[in-house]
């Protein structure tokens, strides 16, 4: 029996198996540092999934090899390119920068059908602006890794 879906391709059944994927960032760029497979059940993911070209922001997709979206999260990269200045007045205002290196720690259910892990969003290093115009960043594919395949009879 196929898997019930909801909108957004998540599941309706929280998966038992949990994939973890640890990501390291430099000057705007992602690099696939480890990757385990956990058993514990994976966090939700609240809300639609966001789409490339209509959304901003920073997320990750689970994809098959038809490059279906088996799941997604959302990603906060805030903490990658923006801090937050308190004033004594008691204002809180986030001042968005030049992308600091960090890494990030992803949450994904563990399917047996997913291929690649793939990272979507706006770039974290904004490209210059033209004279007077805005640049504005479309979100996009900002990177694809491939994951490897459980071995049959156990790991």
């Amino acid at each position: 029996m196929e898997k019930e879906k909801r909108p957004g391709g998540q599941p309706s059944k929280p998966s038992r198996r949990t994939l973890r994927l640890t990501f390291k960032v430099t000057d705007g760029n992602f690099e696939l540092l480890s990757h385990e497979s956990l058993d514990m059940i994976t966090p939700p993911q609240v809300g639609e999934r966001p789409e490339a070209g209509k959304h901003s922001g920073l997320w990750i997709e689970l994809q098959d090899t038809e490059k279906r979206v088996l799941a997604h999260r959302v990603l906060n990269a805030e903490q990658l390119n923006s801090v937050e200045v308190h004033s004594p007045d008691g204002k809180i205002e986030r001042i968005f920068g030049k992308a600091h290196d960090g890494v990030l720690v992803v949450l994904l259910p563990d399917f047996d059908e997913s291929r690649s892990a793939v990272l979507i969003g706006e770039p974290l290093v904004k490209p210059p602006s033209r004279g007077k115009e805005k640049a504005h960043a479309v979100s996009g594919e900002l990177a694809r890794f491939d994951l490897p395949q459980r071995r049959q009879g156990g790991e």
